[in-house]
């Protein structure tokens, strides 16, 4: 039995098939029970299995980030090479994707990543930025506060580099940069950072990221505000020339200091 036959009878894409089978994903229990239909399971083993299916709030995979190593994150990294589109929203912090390693090395050190580990991290991290130059990439667009623009980790030299590395990534054809402003009106990036991804059977997924845990969501219902929230962001943030001249004027600014 293929994996688009899967699919297709439980009403699935053929990626959330795969990712049930690698563990990033649990059956609800009308999955579960079309499963167990074609598999041939029933008795008590098939009760034992739906009462094991996910709830709603279950079927969330979850990330003790504070406790992983450095590699472990496979299901960030699967859905990042995997995305036909990412849209990271970022409020307080230069986006992942686009950090240098100084200013990657800061940010961590803020968050008690501990000093022999501090490498790996970040090594880590630039390596999951291969994406934006690999042969086919996916279209990424970044919507930054300008707050994280403003806001300096260490000291101007690191700040600087950053910010004129953050351009020169935006220059990539299938690279987006939109910066928020500090007069935009209230906006859906005020409750927080998140990123969603856009699979090419179009099933969308949504990381919530915070200081020591991250949440991948993946019910409709769950993703669908994050979806409309990117939807409203393009009203609020500038556009692709403004935002480009409003981060070379920070540079300007620091360069001067």
């Amino acid at each position: 039995m293929t994996t688009r036959s899967v699919a297709s009878s439980l009403g699935v894409s053929p990626s959330s098939v795969n990712r049930t089978e690698m563990g990033q994903r649990i059956p609800n229990r009308d999955e579960m029970n079309a499963l167990c239909a074609l598999y041939g399971v029933t008795g008590d083993e098939k009760v034992l299995l739906v009462e094991k299916a996910a709830t709603p709030l279950e079927n969330t995979a979850w990330l003790e980030l504070a406790s992983r190593e450095p590699g472990e994150m496979t299901s960030l990294t699967v859905l990042e090479r995997e995305a036909r589109s990412i849209k990271n929203v970022e409020v307080a912090l230069i986006p992942g994707l686009a950090q240098t390693p100084d200013y990657s090395r800061l940010m961590m050190s803020t968050v008690d990543v501990p000093d022999q580990d501090l490498d790996q991290r970040v090594a880590a991290r630039l390596g999951r930025q291969a994406l934006l130059s690999r042969r086919c990439p996916p279209e990424v667009s970044f919507f930054v506060d300008e707050g994280a623009l403003r806001r300096t980790l260490g000291d101007t030299r690191v700040m600087r580099e950053q910010l004129e590395h953050l351009l020169v990534v935006q220059r990539r054809d299938w690279v987006t940069l939109r910066v928020i402003p500090l007069d935009a009106r209230a906006h859906p990036a005020m409750d927080g950072s998140f990123t969603l991804y856009e699979l090419p059977d179009g099933e969308l997924y949504v990381f919530v990221e915070s200081r020591v845990f991250g949440v991948f969501l993946t019910e409709p219902a769950d993703v669908d505000p994050f979806v409309e929230a990117c939807r409203k962001l393009e009203e609020h943030a500038l556009d692709e020339s403004g935002s480009n001249a409003l981060i070379e004027e920070i540079v300007e600014g620091l360069s001067d200091e």
